[in-house]
């Protein structure tokens, strides 16, 4: 989280500005072809870098963007995906607390000379081919990179295919997955962040405060490629570090009990997790 993810961020081509969201969370992943990750944090801001062989793809899940496309103002609403061409300077601002999948690809397919698209110009997503899409993209990012370049080369082909079907199967109208249109992903990780220190806060009452069934909890985190408990898990880690960054010399006992853990024990199989993630 914050700062590591913010690092993450700038060697995907995404320079931060200003100041780090320490609730920044970032996953990457990258190839000579091409590469895809997914962010969520409160505010950010950023430069792309500027690659002429390269086109951007933000698909923003909740939340907003504004994008500054060669001095022309963007916004980017939730549901929508846009294209950036990576020869324009670009500068992308979140509105509000903004969950995204991002790519970039040295295109063949994506030409908007051929395809349903303009650079620049948000549009709808809607259909199977975006659910796939962030599927297969949620399965590259936990899965270890391909070992052998035909099958990078294969991977690409794919992922550039089903970038190009989700543009020729958008619309005019956002719809976006049903649990991410009031926001439900965004608005769990702030009552996460609000009550995460207590060690009774669990995913039960996580979707009591919610008022949501845990399986539309468990959907709107699985969309992005990670779960409700993995991200209680994962304010408490960092809450820990920055902790322990601080005060020295800390018992384990009270720095488990400071951060929402049930036990130091708990505390040291949740680092032992976190640096393995």
């Amino acid at each position: 989280m914050g700062i590591a993810a913010a690092e993450r961020c700038d060697d995907f081509g995404w320079h931060p500005h200003g100041r780090i969201d320490t609730t920044l969370v970032a996953k990457i992943a990258q190839h000579p072809r091409f590469g895809m990750g997914h962010a969520w944090s409160r505010s950010a801001e950023y430069a792309l870098t500027t690659a002429p062989e390269r086109i951007y793809l933000v698909l923003t899940v909740e939340g907003g963007f504004r994008f500054t496309v060669d001095g022309e103002a963007v916004i980017a609403e939730p549901g929508s995906l846009i294209l950036l061409d990576g020869a324009a300077p670009t500068t992308a601002k979140t509105l509000t607390e903004t969950a995204r999948f991002v790519w970039h690809i040295d295109s063949t397919a994506l030409d908007p000379n051929r395809a349903r698209f303009r650079f620049g110009e948000p549009i709808g997503t809607s259909g199977a081919a975006v659910q796939v899409l962030t599927n297969m993209t949620n399965a590259l990012l936990q899965a270890p990179p391909p070992a052998t370049e035909l099958a990078r080369h294969h991977i690409a082909q794919s992922l550039e295919s089903m970038l190009a079907a989700v543009v020729e199967e958008s619309g005019d109208r956002q719809h976006g997955a049903p649990h991410h249109r009031d926001g439900l992903f965004m608005a769990a990780l702030a009552v996460i962040g609000s009550n995460f220190h207590d060690p009774a806060f669990n995913v039960a009452r996580l979707a009591r405060e919610l008022s949501v069934s845990e399986r539309t909890l468990h959907a709107a985190f699985t969309s992005m490629g990670t779960t409700p408990r993995r991200e209680v898990e994962r304010r408490r880690v960092a809450e820990a570090n920055q902790i322990s960054t601080a005060t020295a010399l800390i018992p384990a006992r009270d720095l488990a009990e400071r951060c929402g853990f049930t036990s130091a024990r708990q505390l040291t199989r949740a680092l032992a997790r976190a640096q393995g993630d």
